[in-house]
């Protein structure tokens, strides 16, 4: 790595993936196989208020610095790769944000007494098939980052 953009590329993108990760394979499991009212009860436990925010600015923070090393970059594969690394990110940002956030704030609201599966089912479909968008960004994001840092 030549330099401390380099280092907060592949830092920021593989913190990213790795809260990411954890929810991909050990939260979202557990409260997928819930019941209403428990999914509900406990998801409102979990306060995403710091996360989401984090997963939205560290997204476009990011990718701001990886798209100023791709125009920067001599290297035709490197600015692939910064670019790309960008999109990922990016990813993050909008689905944290456009997605995964607004339909959190909802459940907030919602009653674990008063089931609305047919709601709850649409919209934790739509939140899951959003967080495996981000998370495949930020997948490939850190790799993108960290092969771009190795030329």
């Amino acid at each position: 790595m030549q330099d401390n953009a380099n280092v907060w590329l592949v830092t920021s993108s593989s913190v990213q993936l790795g809260t990411l990760w954890i929810m991909k394979t050990s939260i979202l499991p557990m409260l997928n196989s819930l019941p209403y009212d428990r999914y509900v009860n406990t998801c409102q436990l979990i306060d995403m208020h710091v996360f989401h925010p984090i997963a939205f600015w560290n997204g476009i923070a990011t990718a701001a610095v990886g798209a100023t090393k791709a125009v920067r970059s001599e290297s035709k594969v490197a600015k692939a790769l910064y670019a790309a690394g960008t999109v990922g990110m990016a990813t993050v940002a909008v689905a944290s944000e456009g997605v995964n956030r607004p339909i959190w704030r909802q459940i907030e609201r919602w009653s674990p007494v008063q089931d609305s599966d047919a709601a709850w089912r649409g919209k934790r479909r739509r939140w899951h098939l959003a967080h495996e968008t981000r998370t495949m960004g930020a997948i490939g994001a850190a790799v993108c980052f960290t092969l771009a840092a190795l030329l």
